[in-house]
């Protein structure tokens, strides 16, 4: 168990790092013809963003460098499906050589991205019954990558597939013993871990039909590779936040906090700092786990559950979000708020998404728009001034 710190309280917030330096842009409607965004995804090293359309299509965002002003980036619509269907999620693989994407009807495509012709699908191939919800990417295998939805009247499974342009396109079906797959997430280059219904983590082999393992974590919901530790982490609905060996998949650390954990998201070792596992809470708490040091610290802001968490690819921010859909944004540094934004009324946040240098962060919203929130050198400014006064 975590030694756990001070609740952060109302009166220790720094008030002036609110919305200091941050833009927050909506971009303009587009026609009924082009259809909502439902995902985003930053490109893992080009200021490129993507959005999934309901029409079909993929609708690209170029920025000539990555800390140009997003209103400054131009359009593209070269990639759209062979048959129009709505896109429901998409990923960019490690190196950003592939672009997948899964829709309503069940249908998986990726787009080549080297630069040649970035137009050509290598394949799309419809082999779930119903909508796909997620994809992610092998971060070991930049050609590999797996699929889950909700496939009605059968045993949930997941999908694994290869993009290799130089072999024959492959799926192959995890079968799982299950009513449903909350989460997975991949922990090797042939391994992944799902989460259950049941309450239990299902370790995953490529090229074996059943699970090679199963561990119980009663109530799991989410679960996540921590890069630095080399640990799986997963947080359940009955308070805990657990820490999983890579090899023999035994518990090696755990927390238990009082409320219902929804999110979990973790961040490498920073210079001269800790590994760190964040969690979102159904009372709106946010309890950081400090897990080299063995310390909890909570913080207190979201005034109900926490659905969404995020870190900054460079671990200097925590983006948050919950139910009512209140957007904020941590420093890491010191754990104040320098961002929060509430959606508009008539808007479903789902997905928020950082740039791979942590100063832009996507938020798709099932309607016309997609909201970008910059983070500007003024605002870096304002973290280097309020430290240098700490320090004095």
């Amino acid at each position: 168990m975590a030694e756990k710190s001070e609740t952060w309280e109302e009166d220790d917030r720094e008030e002036d790092f609110r919305k200091t330096g941050q833009t927050c842009y909506n971009r303009e409607k587009e026609s009924n013809d082009n259809g909502n965004v439902f995902d985003c995804a930053f490109h893992p090293t080009r200021p490129l963003l993507a959005c999934g359309l309901s029409s079909g299509s993929i609708r690209l965002f170029q920025g000539p460098d990555a800390d140009a002003p997003f209103d400054r980036w131009t359009i593209d619509d070269r990639f759209r499906l062979d048959n129009a269907s709505h896109i429901k999620c998409l990923a960019w693989n490690v190196d950003g050589t592939r672009l997948a994407a899964g829709c309503f009807d069940g249908t998986v495509a990726v787009w080549q991205c080297n630069g040649v012709d970035d137009s050509v699908i290598p394949f799309q191939a419809k082999e779930h019954n119903l909508a796909v919800f997620e994809i992610i990417w092998n971060r070991w295998n930049c050609n590999l990558f797996a699929t889950r939805s909700r496939d009605e009247g059968e045993l949930q499974r997941i999908l694994t597939w290869n993009s290799d342009l130089n072999e024959p396109v492959s799926c192959q079906c995890l079968e799982l013993d299950t009513k449903f797959v909350w989460d997975f997430e991949w922990i090797s280059s042939t391994r992944m871990a799902a989460c259950t219904y049941e309450g239990t983590i299902l370790i995953c082999e490529i090229g074996s039909k059943v699970p090679v393992r199963r561990v119980s974590h009663p109530g799991v919901w989410k679960v996540r590779w921590h890069f630095a530790l080399h640990y799986l982490v997963s947080c359940s609905t009955d308070g805990s936040v657990k820490v999983w060996s890579k090899n023999r998949h035994q518990e090696v650390g755990q927390i238990q906090l009082e409320n219902r954990v929804y999110c979990v998201d973790c961040h490498g070792l920073r210079s001269g700092g800790s590994a760190l596992i964040a969690s979102g809470l159904e009372d709106g708490t946010i309890a950081i786990w400090h897990v080299t040091e063995n310390r909890l610290q909570i913080l207190s802001e979201h005034l109900d559950a926490v659905t969404c968490i995020s870190f900054s690819p460079d671990g200097q921010y925590l983006a948050t979000l919950d139910n009512e859909e209140k957007l904020i944004i941590w420093s890491t540094e010191n754990w104040v708020i320098i961002f929060h934004h509430f959606k508009p009324a008539n808007e479903n946040w789902n997905h928020i998404r950082w740039n791979p240098t942590s100063n832009k962060l996507a938020i798709s919203s099932n309607s016309h728009e997609i909201h970008i929130i910059e983070l500007e050198d003024e605002f870096e400014d304002c973290i280097s001034s309020h430290d240098e006064e700490k320090s004095t």
